[in-house]
C-alpha cells in the first residue's frame, strides 16, 4: 500500500469534543491518554472527508433536483435508484463508484466494503503559544517530532531538551538569549543542523517560528493554554441571557499544526481537499484547517 502523509493547519478553533467534561471546562476535546496531547480521531477525519466528496458529487448531479443530501448519503451506503432520473447515468455511477471504493458501504448493499483507504489519527506536531518576540510560536518537543518520523519512515533522533531549555529554529525568537512562552522563560540553544534540516522538509508555515521544549513542558502547555469559550443563552422574551444556560467549550487555537496518514491501494488515485471542515460548531465558523501534503 502506498502512503500519503498531509498536514492539517487550522485556521478557525477546532472543536473535536469528548464528551462532557468533569473539570471547568463543560465540553472538553479530545486528548490522548499517554500524553495529554489533542489530537483528531481518524473516523472524524474520515467521516468530513466523505462528506465534502459527497456535497461535491450533490452539487454535480442533484442541485436542481428535489434530491437530497441525506438521499444521496443513503444512496452510498445502502444502495437506491436516484441515478435513474439524470440525463447523465453514467457519469453519477462512475461518481458513486468512487464514494463507495474510497468510504466503503453499509452491510445492506450487496457488494458492500469497508473501503480502500485508511485514515489515521490526525496528530499534533506544532502548538501556538504566546510569546512576546512574534505574538506567538510554535511549540513542538522530541516526543512529537520522533514519532512525526517514524509515522512517515524517517530517522529523527532529536537531542536531550530539560525543562528549562528551548531548542531554536531562527534567532529571531531569542530575547536577550531567553525564550518567553506565556508566562514561561526557557534558555534560548541553537538547533542542530540536522533537525533544522528535517523541519524544512515540513511543509508548514512559520518555521521561523518553531521551538522545541522538553516533552514534560509541551505536555503541560497544551493541557493549559488551549482556547476555551464561554457560551450562554439568550431568553427570548427577556432578551437577557437565560438563568442558568452558561457552559464553555474547549478549542484547538488557530494555527495548531496536525499530521494524517492516509493508505490506499497503489493504482488507486486519492487525494485530501485543499480545505476541510472538521470538528463541531462549523455553523460559527470552528474548525476550518489549510490542507497540504
Amino acid at each position: 500500500m502506498k502512503q500519503k502523509t498531509y498536514f492539517l493547519t487550522v485556521l478557525t478553533p477546532l472543536h473535536v469534543g469528548a464528551g462532557q467534561g468533569l473539570s471547568h471546562v463543560d465540553l472538553p476535546i479530545v486528548r490522548e491518554v499517554h500524553t495529554g496531547f489533542p489530537f483528531v480521531p481518524g473516523s472524524s477525519v474520515k467521516g468530513c472527508v466523505r462528506e465534502y466528496f459527497l456535497k461535491k458529487i450533490w452539487k454535480k448531479h442533484f442541485a436542481e433536483t428535489n434530491v437530497s443530501l441525506s438521499d444521496l448519503d443513503e444512496e452510498v451506503s445502502v444502495g437506491g435508484k436516484i441515478g435513474q432520473q439524470l440525463s447523465k447515468e453514467e457519469e453519477f455511477k462512475k461518481d458513486l463508484e468512487f464514494l463507495r471504493k474510497v468510504f466503503g458501504t453499509a452491510g445492506e448493499l450487496k457488494e458492500g466494503n469497508a473501503g480502500k483507504v485508511i485514515f489515521t489519527d490526525a496528530r499534533l506536531l506544532l502548538f501556538p503559544v504566546r510569546s512576546v518576540s512574534h505574538i506567538f510560536l510554535l511549540a513542538t518537543c522530541p516526543y512529537a517530532l520522533e514519532r512525526y518520523a517514524r509515522d512517515t519512515g524517517k530517522n529523527l533522533k532529536v537531542e536531550k531538551v530539560e525543562d528549562g531549555q528551548a531548542l531554536c529554529y531562527s534567532e529571531k525568537v531569542k530575547i536577550q538569549d531567553k525564550v518567553m512562552l506565556e508566562e514561561f522563560v526557557f534558555e534560548a540553544k541553537p538547533m542542530s543542523q540536522e533537525l533544522k534540516t528535517f523541519i524544512d522538509t515540513l511543509k508548514v508555515n512559520h518555521k521561523d517560528r518553531i521551538v522545541c521544549v522538553s516533552d514534560t513542558v509541551l505536555a503541560e502547555l497544551v493541557q493549559n493554554y488551549t482556547e476555551v469559550q464561554t457560551h450562554v443563552k439568550i431568553d427570548p422574551d427577556k432578551g437577557t441571557v437565560k438563568e442558568g444556560a452558561l457552559w464553555t467549550s474547549e478549542y484547538l487555537p488557530a494555527e495548531s499544526v496536525l499530521y494524517v496518514n492516509l493508505f490506499m491501494e497503489e493504482n488507486l488515485e486519492f487525494s485530501l481537499p485543499s480545505e476541510l471542515w472538521l470538528g463541531g460548531d462549523m455553523t460559527t465558523g470552528k474548525g476550518l484547517v489549510k490542507v497540504e501534503g
